[in-house]
């Protein structure tokens, strides 16, 4: 019997599915496929120049998920992986795919402090 490597449960040998030498269940094998490249300055490009053909400025067109997140990292000057986690009770990769969002439409951006990273909102 075999884990899953990112989740941990117990997997039948039929339900064993290996993604780059690791073991993981279907969900998680799936998700090994999804990538989410935030600095990627194509997707920043076309973001911006999809927005602007669209007519949407500030958060206009983003997704309530989005939103809430952009508002919360500006409300609190900053916010942490972990500080999303509580808040918005989403799983990493869904907090890291909308900050990706985020930051293809230069709304926010990663920051470096002492005590660790925080999401902020871009600066004008």
């Amino acid at each position: 019997m075999s884990t899953c490597f990112k989740c941990g449960i117990n997997l039948e040998d039929d339900d064993v599915y290996e993604v780059k030498g690791k073991t993981f269940c279907d969900d998680c094998a799936i998700g090994q496929h999804k990538v989410t490249q935030t600095c990627d300055p194509g997707a920043v490009h076309s973001a911006k120049l999809d927005r602007q053909s669209s007519g949407y400025t500030g958060t206009e067109g983003l997704t309530d998920q989005q939103k809430n997140l952009y508002l919360f990292m500006k409300d609190n000057d900053g916010v942490t992986m972990q500080q999303c986690l509580e808040k918005f009770s989403l799983t990493p990769d869904e907090i890291s795919s909308d900050l990706s969002v985020l930051r293809h439409l230069e709304l926010g951006k990663g920051q470096k402090r002492e005590d660790g990273v925080y999401f902020v909102v871009w600066e004008a």
